[in-house]
C-alpha cells in the first residue's frame, strides 16, 4: 500500500508542479483564471475531507478496541462526509460549466483570458481535481463494502488490519487535497 500511494503522490505532484511552474512563468494570467475557481466551496471540502479523517481515525481506534459499532458508524460517517464533498464539488462543476470554464464541453473564450496559460491552468485544475474525485468515489466505494464486511460478528478477531490499511487510502485522499486545495486556490488567487 505504500509503494502505491507513493506513486499515486508523484502523479498529483506532476499536476500541482505544472500549476506551480505556470504560476511563475504567468502570474497575471493564472491569477486571472484563478479567480474563476469557487473559493468559498473548496474551503467547505477541505472541512469536510478533514472531518472526514477524524471519523476515520475514531473506526480505526475503534477497531483496534474491539468497539465493532463504533468502528461501523465511524466508517459510515466517513462515507457520507466523503460523499457530501463528492455532491459539493459536483455543484462546482455546474457552476464551472455554467461560466463555460470546462475544456472539451463549452470552452467559450470570453469566459476566461483568451490565452494559453490560462487554459493550461484550468485543465489543470480539472485534471487533479477530476482524478482525485475519482480516488474518493473508488475509496467511497471500497468502504462501503469494507463496512459491510466488517458489520458482520467475528470480523474484527480476523481482519482488523483491513481497517487500518484502508485508512491510509483515506488518508492520503485528504492529503492529497489539503495540498490541491492551497496550491490551486489560494496561492494563485493573487
Amino acid at each position: 500500500m505504500w509503494c502505491w500511494l507513493i506513486t499515486e503522490l508523484l502523479l498529483f505532484g506532476g499536476l500541482l508542479l505544472v500549476a506551480t511552474v505556470l504560476r511563475v512563468l504567468h502570474p497575471a494570467s493564472v491569477s486571472a483564471a484563478a479567480t474563476h475557481l469557487k473559493f468559498w466551496i473548496g474551503a467547505s471540502n477541505t472541512v469536510v475531507l478533514i472531518c472526514s479523517s477524524l471519523t476515520m481515525s475514531g473506526a480505526i481506534n475503534a477497531s483496534r478496541l474491539g468497539l465493532q459499532t463504533l468502528m461501523v458508524r465511524c466508517m459510515l460517517a466517513t462515507g457520507g462526509l466523503g460523499s457530501v464533498f463528492l455532491l459539493l464539488k459536483a455543484y462546482e462543476y455546474y457552476r464551472d460549466y455554467q461560466e463555460h470554464m470546462v475544456p472539451f464541453l463549452d470552452w467559450r473564450p470570453y469566459a476566461l483570458p483568451h490565452d494559453h496559460a490560462s487554459r493550461l491552468f484550468i485543465n489543470d485544475y480539472f485534471a487533479a481535481t477530476g482524478l482525485h474525485g475519482v480516488h474518493l468515489i473508488t475509496g467511497i466505494a471500497i468502504l462501503l463494502v469494507l463496512t459491510r464486511q466488517a458489520s458482520r460478528a467475528g470480523y474484527l478477531s480476523l481482519h482488523q488490519n483491513r481497517i487500518e490499511i484502508f485508512g491510509l487510502y483515506w488518508h492520503f485522499i485528504d492529503l492529497v487535497w489539503i495540498i490541491v486545495f492551497p496550491t490551486l486556490y489560494l496561492v494563485n488567487r493573487g
